[in-house]
């Protein structure tokens, strides 16, 4: 097999699975870990689902991203998975900056994520180039808004990795911790 072949395919395939990833993620570090922050960010991806859901009740599903495929052709907007990731990129890429600690690795990991979303789905032929920058930009645009919808609580809530018992890590968000 060719291998930029199994590398589309790889890059598809976890393109596909990285919204589930992410809920589950704040499903289990909220529920588990009792990180208040994983909950807030749960509800917002909750919000994008609820918006994307009522957007297209009435559009049919685009045929080569349909569990079982018909023969129509469409237009729809905006594509669920850029947006989901385009809101994860937007809320935290927000958090940065209102905290004022900018960090160059977080920001260029979540923005070559969001590229590679919207390249995979291009290239998987589920949206045209056009729906899928636009179904990142308004997630994004989503992601900032939630932000300063929730800034309060969200910077008042505890995490996992802020607890009496973790004095190393006393201030360090999860995002720190990864890309640091």
């Amino acid at each position: 097999m060719d291998t930029q072949i199994i590398l589309k395919g790889i890059l598809n395939t976890v393109t596909r699975v990285s919204p589930i990833a992410l809920y589950m993620g704040c499903v289990v570090s909220g529920l588990v870990f009792e990180d208040q922050k994983a909950l807030i960010l749960l509800g917002g991806f909750f919000l994008v689902e609820m918006i994307s859901f009522f957007y297209n009740m009435n559009t049919p599903l685009n045929t080569r991203c349909a569990l079982f495929k018909s023969g129509e052709k469409h237009f729809s907007m905006p594509g669920p998975i850029p947006t989901v990731i385009g809101f994860f990129a937007g809320f935290l890429i927000c958090e940065m900056f209102e905290k004022e600690k900018f960090n160059p690795l977080r920001f260029f990991t979540l923005g070559i994520f969001l590229l590679i979303v919207i390249w995979s789905r291009i290239n998987v032929g589920c949206h045209t180039i056009i729906e899928s920058l636009f179904a990142g930009i308004i997630g994004i645009v989503i992601g900032v808004a939630y932000y300063y919808l929730v800034k309060e609580s969200y910077s008042n809530s505890k995490n996992s990795l802020n607890n009496e018992d973790n004095d190393d890590n006393e201030n360090k968000e999860l995002g720190d911790l990864l890309f640091d």
